[in-house]
């Protein structure tokens, strides 16, 4: 699967998809540069409430590295950046290792993970942005998702957000003292302190729906799923942008081309969260849409429309005003019989910015 995101990578030259910066040792030639200014932080989905313990990202090699930021809950979001980082002026190695240990406030659960990461390939990305943009910013973190259930994702984030890992973490058995640090002296005041955390972090509706239902366990390896699909316009009505950013529900963000292209919608990808673009909704209106998408629904349409590697098409629908905006699902399967109707899939649960 990690195979395919980084074919994308290479397909999407065409849409300028190199805009990054280069190490601060720009006269070498860029294969030469090992040493990049990087620091690491970490992140969680946004409805449910998690926490760095410790952890470290190890430089090739060594047993020293960059500290992840621990302690205070994080809710910023999937592949979204959260927890603070104070900058230096060191020129570190790229890491190819990292330990962590975090809790999941949902589950009252400890876990624990040690993985390698995959420093050829990383080592690889960032000497090809500083070849390509040497004088643009390059990659500039390491932003390790920690999620309900023990999943775990490590971004490169800068010019574009783009997955290098994605495993499960171990289940560890640790007393609430021991795992927040604290001296409390019953059960009940360490429920207390969890209650409290979660009540602080998320809405009343979102504590309410955690508290019947629990947490989604699985369904960020579920985002991870990969689909041959494009966007396609209603009526052929034009749109006026070409490439649309996308953050995509497995944490990556970058753009693509507003308009088809075959050899492009031919490769399977990670399904879009959130874009946005510009179309010609009325002969006088080009009205900019933004555009998020209710997770399950769009999975559950192309589970169903894409999972066998048909080609699958989201059509937008422009519309005035914007929040009229209607979007189907369809494939590129042919009906059996002239009786037989083509299936779309409408979706319901998407929302326009006004």
């Amino acid at each position: 699967m990690m195979a395919k995101g980084w074919w994308i990578m290479g397909l999407l030259g065409l849409i300028n998809f190199f805009t990054g910066c280069g190490s601060t040792d720009m006269n070498k030639d860029a294969k030469q540069v090992t040493n990049f200014k990087w620091y690491a932080v970490a992140t969680a989905p946004r409805d449910y409430p998690m926490e760095v313990h410790h952890g470290t990202f190890f430089y090739k090699g060594m047993n020293a590295g960059v500290q992840i930021p621990s302690g205070g809950t994080l809710t910023t979001g999937w592949g979204e950046s959260a927890s603070a980082y104070v900058g230096s002026d060191e020129v570190p190695p790229l890491p190819d290792r990292v330990e962590v240990e975090f809790y999941s406030y949902v589950e009252r659960q400890s876990y624990r993970a040690e993985f390698a990461l995959p420093y050829d390939l990383i080592l690889a990305k960032f000497q090809q942005q500083l070849q390509e943009a040497p004088d643009k910013r390059n990659y500039s973190s390491f932003l390790l998702g920690i999620a309900p259930g023990g999943a775990i994702s490590v971004w490169l984030k800068g010019p574009r957000t783009i997955e290098i890992y994605f495993g499960q973490a171990q289940k560890i058995e640790k007393s609430p003292s021991a795992a927040f640090d604290l001296p409390f002296k019953s059960k009940d005041q360490s429920n207390d302190y969890v209650e409290r955390a979660l009540a602080e972090s998320v809405t009343p509706e979102q504590l309410a729906h955690i508290k019947t239902h629990g947490a989604p366990i699985g369904i960020w390896a579920r985002y991870r799923n990969l689909y041959k699909w494009s966007p396609v316009y209603k009526e052929g009505k034009p749109v006026t942008d070409p490439n649309m950013p996308i953050d995509f529900l497995n944490g990556e963000s970058y753009s693509l081309p507003t308009r088809f292209i075959e050899d492009l919608a031919n490769i399977p990808k990670p399904l879009p969260l959130h874009l946005q673009f510009s179309a010609q909704a009325t002969k006088d209106d080009n009205p900019y849409y933004i555009i998020d998408f209710e997770p399950v629904e769009l999975m559950e349409a192309f589970e169903k429309l894409g999972a066998q590697g048909e080609k699958v098409f989201i059509e937008f629908d422009a519309q005035i005003p914007v929040t009229n905006m209607r979007i189907r699902i369809y494939n590129d399967t042919k009906p059996k019989d002239a009786k037989t109707p083509k299936e779309f899939i409408e979706l319901k649960k998407f929302k326009v910015e006004p």
